[in-house]
Order: C-alpha cells, then sequence, then structure tokens
C-alpha cells in the first residue's frame, strides 16, 4: 500500500521487512527479478508473492509470506517477527546461546 496508495504504516514497514529477508537469503539478489516496478506493482496487486529462495527454509519462507498479507491488519507484528526469529535460530542453531538481557 506504500508504493500503490501512498500509504506509509507499521504494517508497511512489516511487508519491506518481508522483501528485506528475501535480500538476506539471497545474499543481495534484487526482489521480483526480471520485473520492472510497475510490473511489480501489477502482479503483487494481483496477488502474486515471490516463491521460496533456493536455499531457504520453508519455515522461513512462511513468515515472509505472513510480511506479505494483502490485508495489512493480517500481518505480523514487529514483536511477534522478534519472537519468531529468536525462536527460529535457538531451533536450527545448535551452537546457539542466547545471552543475558543487559
Amino acid at each position: 500500500e506504500a508504493a500503490l496508495y501512498g500509504r506509509f504504516t507499521i504494517k508497511s514497514d512489516v511487508w519491506s521487512f518481508g522483501i528485506l529477508l528475501t535480500e538476506l537469503v539471497t545474499k543481495g539478489r534484487v526482489p521480483y527479478p526480471g520485473m520492472v516496478n510497475r510490473e511489480v506493482l501489477e502482479q503483487v496487486e494481483r496477488g502474486y508473492r515471490m516463491p521460496c529462495p533456493q536455499g531457504c527454509p520453508e519455515s522461513l519462507h512462511e513468515l515472509m509470506k505472513l510480511c506479505w498479507k494483502k490485508d495489512p491488519d493480517e500481518r505480523p507484528t514487529f514483536e511477534y517477527i522478534q519472537s519468531f526469529l529468536e525462536d527460529y535460530f535457538t531451533a536450527t542453531e545448535p551452537q546457539y546461546q542466547p545471552g543475558d538481557n543487559l
């Protein structure tokens, strides 16, 4: 909605965070490869969402898709995203040791 309607909210930031996750997982690949900006906007409005990037765990892609829900009210909060990622890294990294809160 930020690009289409000029509405910038915390929920549009959540959408952007989902895009950032794809950029991290793909080591900086441009999102929506092969599409120009206008095409991206049209496709997203029609319901297109990027597929799971190669090498990306499906559970992380599920988080991305939550961030890209059409209805902003259905997108997760940043508090939820933080909790999800903390649990994700704890579950997937055997060497991970959470530190004390400073």
